[in-house]
């Protein structure tokens, strides 16, 4: 049997990897993922066009948590925040006209796949 931590880091791959599919198809570039830095980790960062998208992704293995997008809270969002500035930064180049924050939901459960995408999720506390 495998330990818990092992078994949920490879749910939280698989989750960001079925939402970095989903985007690619929908016609984004996707920049990174698993983008770390000192004030946190970004799961997904995709772009199109002007557009930045900054993508957290929850998964869960359960039907007890029906709705993981809710488990994006203030202080997940400050982190989310100050790590796409950090990305600017070391990104570079031309700053994107738009960046939108959204939180994708994925329940891996068995005989299922499925995503909640939730586009502008929440809005920064400061501006870009």
């Amino acid at each position: 049997m495998k330990p818990a931590l092992e078994g949920r880091a490879e749910a939280g791959r698989r989750g960001e990897a079925l939402v970095a599919a989903r985007l690619e198809a929908d016609g984004y570039l996707i920049e990174a993922r698993n983008w770390r830095c000192a004030t946190g980790e970004l799961d997904i960062v995709a772009s199109m066009g002007a557009l930045l998208v900054i993508v957290e992704v929850r998964t869960v293995t359960t039907t007890f948590l029906d709705t993981p997008t809710r488990t994006v809270n203030r202080g997940k969002q400050g982190r989310l925040s100050r790590a796409a500035d950090a990305y600017l930064r070391v990104r570079g180049g031309v700053a994107p006209e738009h960046i939108r924050f959204d939180v994708a939901g994925v329940h891996l459960v068995p005989d299922a796949e499925t995503i909640e995408y939730i586009e502008d999720a929440f809005v920064p506390d400061h501006a870009f």
